[in-house]
């Protein structure tokens, strides 16, 4: 009974029946993360978990053999969607709160995909800590399937799969979002000269937008402000860096209302906003658009007085890459 389409969902499903039923692909596939070396069972898999920050896929969570301490594997699975913005990094703000809980004491973030989405996805599939193909995946069913019908089907299901070519990302037309998008850069254009905007296309809903006036670089890192709307946070990013080796030094040169956090590989500084969302009336978002607008004006002058420490800083906070299996 062939399955003419396979979404994500699909294989969560099918990963997670393997999971907690095989202890050889748990074994076969933890081989694979940084706790390779570990003896360890699976004593829990949740499916679609979501909290405020989003939704995990899949998690695992293992209990090692000797001591029983716990941790957990996170996994994005990937056909064709886009990633979202900063997933990798609400995959490990999530993680993180359960370590906080005592729900387990590490964790890894992996992207499972097929090898072509890899290949079109490749910086964001980087921010993770591990990618694993589905052309690997339905090797291992592939390595059973000549005394399991159970086995082929899976790994025909995978390689089928993967054998779908990874779709680039579709913009989604909406009248109320382009309106508000219209309007918002008419103020910025007007009032916020500092922040160069460029005219978006926006895709309904979107309440994110960059801005990189031509004064920050991009190279060795890509220096920019984003404004994340719905959450109330604009950011001056720092392109894979790390917070804690910038912290000496910025941390005496913050003004009032800004902090230095790490998101996903990147480090910023941050000013919270409120949160605005594009379907609010004109007359109670507008004024929340100029708040942050003027947020993102106050990080590029503080980018601009300390420059050539930030692009100093920012230049030597290189994170390890992470390894790909």
């Amino acid at each position: 009974m062939p399955i003419e389409r396979k979404y994500e969902r699909d294989i969560d499903l099918m990963l997670a029946e393997e999971f907690q039923v095989s202890p050889m692909f748990a074994n076969w596939f933890l081989k694979r993360t940084r706790f390779s070396n570990i003896e360890a069972k699976v004593i829990d898999v949740w499916v679609s978990t979501a909290d405020f920050v989003g939704e995990s896929d899949l998690v695992v969570l293992f209990a090692r053999i000797n001591d029983g301490q716990r941790f957990a594997i996170l996994i994005e699975d990937k056909i064709e969607a886009p990633f979202q913005r900063e997933q990798e990094a609400r995959y490990r703000l999530r993680a993180q709160r359960e370590v906080a809980k005592g729900t387990y004491l590490e964790f890894e973030v992996i992207v499972c995909a097929p090898l072509a989405y890899q290949a079109c996805h490749a910086q964001d599939i980087a921010k993770f800590d591990r990618f694993i193909s589905y052309e690997a995946l339905a090797e291992f069913f592939g390595s059973h399937a000549a005394d399991s019908a159970r086995a082929r089907y899976r790994a025909d299901l995978l390689e089928t799969a993967a054998s779908r070519k990874a779709n680039s990302w579709t913009r989604r037309v909406d009248e109320v979002t382009n309106e508000f998008w219209s309007t918002a850069y008419n103020i910025a254009t007007t009032e916020f000269h500092d922040l160069e905007m460029k005219e978006l296309e926006p895709t309904k809903g979107q309440t994110w937008v960059t801005f990189r006036p031509l004064d920050m670089p991009t190279r060795p890192r890509h220096i920019y402000v984003a404004l994340k709307g719905e959450w109330g946070f604009v950011d001056l990013t720092f392109s894979r860096s790390l917070a804690r080796l910038f912290a000496p030094v910025v941390q005496p040169l913050l003004c009032d209302g800004m902090t230095l956090v790490q998101t996903g590989k990147s480090a910023a500084i941050r000013i919270k906003v409120p949160g605005f969302k594009v379907r609010e009336p004109h007359e109670t978002v507008m004024p929340k658009v100029r708040l942050a607008f003027s947020a993102c004006v106050r990080l590029i002058k503080f980018y601009r007085v300390h420059r050539e420490v930030l692009n100093k800083l920012s230049a030597e906070s290189f994170p390890p890459a992470p390894l790909v299996s």
